[in-house]
C-alpha cells in the first residue's frame, strides 16, 4: 500500500483526485489532504508519504516553493496542474510525472503504474546491493583461531573445513594443512554459519566451506568432496539444505 498526500489550493481539485484514487486505485491510500500550501509542508514532513500530488499554481507558496521548504524528500512527486507549460519545468526538477487538470483516470492509472515499477526496481536493486555487500563481507571476514601458543587470524576463504575434536576443533586449510584450536565446533558455527554465506555445518562434527565442494556423491547417504581430496559425510537432516546451497538438481 502506497501512502499519498494531496496538496491543491482548490477544494474541488483535492476532492476529485481523492475520489478517483479511493474508487479506482486500491494500491494507494490518501493519508492527508490540504488546500493550504504552508500546511502541506507540515503534512509531508509529518506523514512522510510515498507519493505527493502537488498543485503548481497556488497562492502564498507555489508547488516549487513548497518543495524548497520540506525536509522529508524521499517520495515520488506528481505535479497536478491546469497549465501544460508547467510540465517541462516539473519534469526538470525530477518529478515522477505531472497530471493535467481535469485529471483523466487513464493518465492517473498510468502514472501510478510507473511509480510502482520504479519502486519495484529500486527494491530489487536494494536486495542485490545487500547480497553483494554480504558476499563481500564474507570474503573479507577474518577468523580468530585460538591455540595453545596464541591466536592466529586467517581469512575465512582460506578455511576448507572445521572438525570437532572433543571440546576442541581441527581447522583444515585450502592447502590441506591443519591446526588444532581450543574452541569447540559450536563457537565456529555461531561465528561462520550464521554470518558467512559460504559456510555450513554438514553433520554433527564438521563445518565445511561450500566454495571448495568439487563433487557430491550419493552413496552411503551422501558425501561432499572438498578441494578434490577430502571427503565429508552429509547427515540426513542437513542433506536437503546442502543440495539447495550447491544448486543440485536430480
Amino acid at each position: 500500500m502506497l501512502h499519498a498526500v494531496i496538496i491543491d489550493d482548490e477544494l474541488n481539485g483535492v476532492k476529485s483526485l481523492e475520489l478517483l484514487i479511493k474508487k479506482y486505485i486500491p494500491e494507494v491510500k490518501v493519508v492527508a489532504i490540504t488546500t493550504k500550501p504552508v500546511e502541506g509542508v507540515e503534512l509531508i514532513n509529518n506523514f512522510r508519504p510515498d507519493i505527493v500530488f502537488l498543485d503548481i499554481s497556488m497562492p502564498v507558496l507555489n508547488g516549487f516553493e513548497v518543495l524548497e521548504q520540506i525536509s522529508f524528500k524521499n517520495f515520488e512527486l506528481v505535479f497536478t496542474t491546469a497549465h501544460r507549460e508547467y510540465g517541462l519545468k516539473a519534469l526538470k526538477i525530477n518529478a515522477k510525472d505531472y497530471l493535467l487538470k481535469p485529471i483523466d483516470l487513464d493518465d492517473l492509472k498510468a502514472c501510478i503504474a510507473r511509480i510502482g515499477l520504479k519502486r519495484s526496481e529500486s527494491l530489487e536493486m536494494m536486495v542485490i546491493k545487500n547480497q553483494l555487500a554480504e558476499l563481500l563481507n564474507s570474503q573479507n571476514q577474518r577468523v580468530p583461531l585460538n591455540h595453545k601458543n596464541g591466536i592466529d587470524f586467517v581469512h575465512a576463504q582460506q578455511i576448507l573445513c572445521i572438525e570437532a575434536n572433543s571440546n576442541h576443533s581441527k581447522v583444515t586449510f585450502n592447502n590441506l594443512e591443519s591446526i588444532e584450536v581450543t574452541k569447540p565446533l559450536k563457537d565456529y558455527e555461531n561465528l561462520l554459519c550464521k554470518n558467512n554465506v559460504h559456510f555450513m555445518r554438514i553433520n554433527n562434527s564438521c563445518i565445511i566451506n561450500l566454495k571448495y565442494v568439487t563433487k557430491y556423491k550419493k552413496e552411503d547417504g551422501g558425501y561432499a568432496l572438498l578441494g578434490g581430496k577430502k571427503t565429508v559425510p552429509i547427515s540426513k537432516t542437513r542433506l536437503n539444505d546442502f543440495l539447495i546451497h550447491i544448486n543440485y538438481k536430480d
